[in-house]
């Protein structure tokens, strides 16, 4: 009897304890946000005042209320929903034929040595080539439509995807396979009970690593030809010496790819959950 008094003592200790860790963590977390947020509006306060004060010229640095008003103005008008929602299909089309593409071929690369040192150095060539240089080339076989940002979209991010998810497949515990086929386990199971939950990691790790690449991607892209998009607004800005119009883009890339990236936690959680299942 005392034994168990004593066991369910430790047991009441450990839950307290998990749930002290528990509110620390989450005391933690939003300690986090509060002070990432007084960090923004305080340096959106001092850029806002210095520019009414004459501090900071408003003619190269604009202002938060000036660049709030394009925006504003523009949403007014249509022209600012038709510049995200263009970006936002370019790049996420293209993500998902680059990284995702380039991910499902890095785990199949694992079936064979000698077809994976076979294509290395052609990869790390097609590694090595600036998205500038074949923006170009890209835009004359594919024409200007969105088909061509697609596939630049998809060039800047499916080398990364690809050697990550390939070395994540390497890293699969070489005992656990060879006790898979101890039991006469064909490479098919293997590859799909094995191999891909254990490179997972890296998978996502390579995922998020193109999110950004993707969406500078797509500006890029858009910078060569576009009629509509976020890099078209910041172009014809730059191009008329509008600041305002400028950074009023920087802003929307910026809000952009944390969207995204919020996205891509919320699928790696999605997935790490499922594999626990």
């Amino acid at each position: 009897m005392s034994d168990m008094t004593s066991n369910s003592a430790t047991f009441t200790r450990r839950q307290r304890g998990d749930s002290g860790i528990f509110r620390t963590a989450s005391t933690r977390r939003y300690t986090l946000i509060g002070l990432q947020i007084a960090i923004v509006v305080a340096l959106l306060g001092y850029w806002e005042i210095g520019a009414q004060t004459g501090q900071i010229s408003r003619f190269l640095f604009s202002s938060p209320s000036q660049i709030w008003a394009v925006l504003a103005q523009r949403f007014e008008s249509g022209e600012l929903l038709l510049d995200i929602g263009t970006t936002a299909q370019e790049t996420l089309i293209g993500f998902v034929v680059g990284a995702i593409g380039g991910s499902i071929i890095g785990l199949l690369l694992w079936y064979s040595k000698f077809i994976s040192d076979l294509a290395a150095p052609f990869i790390a060539a097609i590694g090595s080539i600036p998205v500038l240089a074949i923006a170009p080339i890209t835009i004359i076989w594919f024409g200007t439509e969105i088909l061509s940002k697609v596939m630049i979209v998809a060039f800047s991010c499916v080398v990364v995807s690809l050697t990550s998810a390939y070395r994540g497949a390497l890293r699969t515990d070489e005992d656990l396979i060879n006790l898979m086929r101890s039991f006469n386990a064909p490479r098919s199971a293997i590859f799909a009970k094995l191999v891909v939950p254990s490179a997972m990691t890296w998978v996502m790790s390579g995922l998020k690593l193109n999110v950004g690449f993707a969406l500078v991607g797509a500006i890029v892209a858009e910078y060569i030809s576009s009629e509509a998009g976020v890099g078209h607004m910041i172009l014809l800005g730059s191009s008329n010496f509008g600041m305002n119009i400028v950074l009023a883009g920087v802003a929307l890339v910026m809000v952009m790819m944390l969207v995204f990236n919020a996205l891509i936690n919320l699928l790696e959680r999605f997935i790490l959950s499922w594999e626990r299942k």
